[in-house]
């Protein structure tokens, strides 16, 4: 099946840069919401400039970018050997549906199978690949970061390649995890704020799980309750409570909720926990949101242990998916968890969701940044507060549909 680009993209791009790889030219909108915002960054160039000069890459049948944000290095090398089977992959929704974009401003047709949304190397098997491209995100952790390279020198083939770029105060990371999996460098080159490594197949194997993200299990409090949650790398909240959940807990515990549930960026898991461990709650299931997988899959991780009902996850480039993947009238409560992306008009298609989501006389709460909260309760009709709070920037109104 084609891949065909979503018209909504149009407003969250921020500007369209050009760029050149190889003898061809090529265009990519870039947004606010994704790494690299203003133009082509330095680490790709660099790791593409390398593969131009070192990798035979027109003998490459399969190859995957991983972590592919705009799409730029994979669509760079799909423009320039278009019989190229190129796989692209991001834990972040935004980023494959801007690389699909992407692809259809250069003339790059992708079925829909070349894109996913998971986490680095998600559902890729041993020795199925020629070539993995990784502009690595510095925010992952060593830890993440490590077990990456593990995983991508047995995905690679024998006489494949993994050609990575890195932020060079973690190229000693990179290169000592590259000599632990019995990995052969196969170029190295570097500026003053990169490092790129091109690394064969590893002879060492390592068995990898979604238990490598985990960074902390333990017990927290929100309000008055105690209850058990692991976390994970690269998401905030991991050892302890944020300002956010502090307000939410505190407009939250007065009131009750039950039916179906819906939690749209729902962190570590801490709200909908938080929430189901509250006797006087009673949620017969509960759907799980964000454009971030780690999130969903935290989360999912965390309710599996204690709630009973059904739990699904999905994972969409913003709310402005919401209504198109639930329909209308479809929770008796939602929660939002607000991160917008800057330069964007957004607070008016967010008010006309969460009230489109909304049963009659059910509840919707929603939290954020205060600055926006402000200007989103302009735009919030047909509902009646019924909590309203802020703390240190941040701001939660309870909100019960008309």
């Amino acid at each position: 099946m084609k891949y065909k680009a979503d018209p909504r993209l149009k407003k969250l791009v921020n500007k369209q840069v050009g760029f050149q790889f190889h003898g061809e030219k090529l265009k990519f909108d870039l947004s606010m919401g994704l790494f690299s915002s203003f133009d082509v960054d330095a680490g790709s160039r660099l790791l593409l400039k390398t593969l131009a000069k070192e990798a035979p890459l027109q003998e490459y049948s399969d190859a995957l970018d991983t972590g592919c944000g705009t799409g730029v290095l994979g669509l760079s090398l799909k423009k320039k050997y278009p019989g190229l089977h190129m796989k692209f992959q991001d834990r972040d929704a935004l980023a494959v549906h801007f690389t699909a974009h992407n692809a259809g401003l250069n003339g790059i047709s992708l079925d829909q199978a070349d894109l996913e949304t998971g986490l680095l190397l998600d559902n890729t098997e041993k020795e199925s690949l020629d070539l993995i491209l990784c502009n690595i995100p510095a925010k992952a952790g060593d830890h993440v970061i490590r077990d990456f390279i593990f995983k991508a020198s047995r995905t690679v083939k024998a006489e494949g390649r993994v050609a990575v770029v890195i932020v060079d105060t973690l190229k000693d990371v990179v290169a000592q995890a590259i000599s632990d999996c019995g990995a052969r460098v196969l170029h190295t080159e570097a500026t003053k704020m990169h490092s790129v490594y091109h690394f064969s197949q590893g002879t060492k194997d390592k068995d990898l799980d979604f238990n490598r993200y985990i960074r902390h299990t333990g017990s927290f409090k929100l309000v008055e309750d105690t209850y058990e949650l692991s976390t994970v790398y690269n998401l905030p909240d991991f050892d302890q409570l944020s300002f956010w959940l502090h307000v939410s807990g505190e407009l939250l515990c007065h009131s009750s909720f039950s039916g179906r549930a819906l939690f749209w960026n729902p962190g570590q898991g801490h709200l909908p926990v938080w929430l189901n461990s509250r006797n006087n709650n009673h949620f017969k299931s509960i759907e799980l949101a964000s454009r971030d997988s780690l999130q969903t899959k935290i989360t999912a991780h965390n309710l599996a242990g204690s709630f009973k009902g059904e739990v699904k996850a999905a994972t969409l480039p913003d709310e402005s998916w919401l209504i198109e993947t639930y329909g209308k009238d479809g929770f008796d409560c939602i929660f939002l968890n607000l991160n917008p992306i800057p330069k964007v008009k957004w607070h008016e298609d967010l008010a006309r969701t969460a009230l489109e989501l909304t049963r009659k006389g059910k509840f919707c709460f929603i939290m954020g940044r205060s600055s926006d909260m402000s200007q989103l309760d302009r735009h919030l009709q047909g509902f009646k507060t019924l909590q309203d709070d802020r703390f240190k920037g941040n701001r939660g109104i309870l909100l019960r549909k008309n």
